[in-house]
């Protein structure tokens, strides 16, 4: 038996009808690699439950507290039964990517049952028709509840549900399982009873640990006029309340590729890459709708926190960063070096709520008051009387880069879902494995009638952003040719001056005619009759010299 945290109550909190809060994926295996043809659902189910003793959050079952009086616990379910959560069904033919999505979509639409551990699995089988898929393929879609498990929780857990090679086996002799009594009402009330000293010490604690930087920083914007750009997003179509429908969309690009566009640029990184496709694909969207805001976009970026000693069992350690995503900028190279730098800024300053502060933050207020606040800020659509705190959600899983195995088959691909809640209807999910790097879109039907067009508008942005460079580089490398040619002729100008130097210094001087002494009397005679004495300095400079030489021979003589 153990207690939820405040943070993965808060997710308890904010699920009602139209806002289930669960996350999963959609993972395409190719059952070839088996050497069984056809791989049986039974089989998977035998090969889930001979792994469960691997994943031991899977078998918790959320019991609440009596009026909320206290944080709700997670205990062993003593009536788990894995039948109940691992499901089999198949697409009708032709068996396509857009039947694929769909019925991704409405399985992820519908609410878990919190009366049981709140996972589910389905096999979907029938993937005939899928592009780059051989025939015979079969997919799984995962769902479960955030309170039970992060994004990085969710990495370690596809991990420890998969093989390295398509022969390893498992011991298919049960392991041994202690179950939870279900405690009753009396024992969770004692426990709240004395657990409400224990929050009320943290709760003081929080308060004297933040509240003195928070008026610290809150003068020091005020100062310098600056802000955070949490709650400065505009609002958009994906910035209101959330009907019960989903829709599914994703694109597979080559993890090589992002890399290599990375490396064009110091200090980029592939999640800024991936950010600026998503970016320029919203721009694309908004603008083919009309409704591009005139202002920047916001994105929410969950950051995990989870140290590397943790396991599965650690359940929620996260925080988040909310950085501009410059849908703004049409061009896609500088609205890829503002994204880098509103990145690496969002790391280091306000805009980054740290590694303990929103776990911290959500024990400022008692379970009853946050559950009551939730609902009420739901019933009433209190958000749309202020501008979003943030546009999307937008967040990166480093997976396995080695292929790994289900039952013998051979995971081929693997995609992500988000969830989506009032004023935040879009949710993005970048995952790498083995190779492939894959964006996906969970998000309101209501808010994306057309997620083809979406899915469209995300290739075209990565395709933008290709040409960018390509442009860039030849613009390069047409000024460095430039460059080398004028120093080139820079070069031969100056080579071509001293030959042309050496060359008069190499020639002879002219020498003076001879003329007689009686020719140069004549001549002195001649000028000293023409040329007054004041105007003596402006004779020809031989002219003066033959003057005064014969002047001093005269006087000799």
């Amino acid at each position: 038996m153990e207690q939820l945290s405040a943070l993965d109550t808060a997710f308890i909190n904010l699920e009602t009808g139209t806002t289930p809060m669960h996350i999963g994926c959609m993972a395409i295996y190719d059952p070839s690699t088996s050497g069984e043809q056809p791989i049986r659902f039974k089989q998977i189910l035998n090969y889930f439950k001979n792994r469960l003793h691997k994943t031991p959050s899977l078998r918790n079952r959320y019991v609440q507290v009596p009026v909320g009086l206290d944080y709700p616990y997670w205990i062993a379910d003593p009536d788990f039964d894995i039948e109940l959560h691992v499901r089999h069904i198949a697409l009708p033919s032709p068996g396509d990517w857009r039947q694929l999505c769909i019925q991704t979509a409405r399985i992820h639409s519908r609410p878990l049952d919190m009366n049981r551990p709140p996972w589910e699995i389905y096999i979907i089988e029938g993937l005939d028709n899928i592009s780059g898929l051989p025939k015979g393929c079969y997919a799984m879609a995962v769902k479960i509840h955030h309170a039970l498990i992060d994004g990085q929780g969710g990495a370690m857990l596809l991990a420890a549900m998969h093989d390295l090679s398509p022969g390893a086996k498992m011991a298919e002799t049960p392991q041994p399982w202690i179950v939870d009594r279900v405690p009753t009402a009396v024992e969770l009330l004692a426990r709240a009873s004395i657990n409400s000293y224990n929050n009320a010490w943290k709760r003081s604690k929080v308060v004297a640990k933040y509240s003195l930087p928070l008026i610290k920083g809150t003068l020091k914007r005020a100062i310098t006029g600056k802000s955070c750009s949490l709650g400065n997003a505009p609002k958009t179509r994906f910035n209101k309340k959330v009907s019960p429908h989903r829709v599914f969309e994703a694109v597979d690009f080559d993890l090589n590729e992002i890399k290599r566009v990375a490396k064009c640029i110091n200090g980029l990184k592939v999640n800024d890459v991936v950010v600026a496709i998503v970016s320029g694909a919203l721009r694309r969207y908004l603008t083919h709708k009309g409704e591009l805001p005139e202002t920047s976009m916001n994105a929410m970026v969950p950051v995990s926190v989870r140290g590397k000693k943790e396991n599965l069992n650690s359940f929620n350690q996260i925080s988040f960063l909310f950085p501009k995503i410059y849908t703004d900028i049409e061009d896609p190279l500088e609205r890829l070096h503002a994204i880098h730098t509103a990145n690496a800024r969002a790391k280091t300053n306000h805009e980054t709520m740290g590694t303990t502060e929103l776990m911290d933050a959500t024990q400022l207020l008692p379970n009853t008051v946050s559950n009551l606040a939730a609902r009420t800020i739901s019933k009433y659509n209190l958000l749309r009387h202020i501008n979003p705190f943030f546009n999307t959600v937008i967040t990166n899983v480093a997976g396995p880069q080695i292929p790994l195995y289900q039952a013998g088959s051979k995971l081929v691909r693997f995609y992500g879902t988000g969830l989506c809640w009032d004023s935040a209807g879009l949710f993005h999910i970048i995952f790498s494995y083995n190779g492939n790097l894959t964006i996906s879109a969970t998000c309101c039907r209501d808010m994306m009638p057309d997620p083809a067009f979406y899915s469209q508008c995300i290739q075209n942005s990565f395709k933008d952003i290709l040409k960018a460079i390509e442009k860039a580089a030849v613009q390069q490398h047409e000024a460095a040719v430039s460059q080398k040619e004028s120093k080139k002729s820079e070069q031969e100008k100056a080579v071509e001056t001293a030959q042309t130097a050496e060359t008069s210094e190499d020639q002879p001087v002219d020498a003076e005619p001879s003329v007689s002494d009686k020719e140069e009397d004549n001549l002195l005679t001649e000028a000293s009759k023409t040329v007054p004495d004041s105007e003596q300095d402006k004779v020809p400079t031989k002219v003066v010299k033959t003057i005064t030489a014969k002047q001093k021979g005269t006087q000799k003589a």
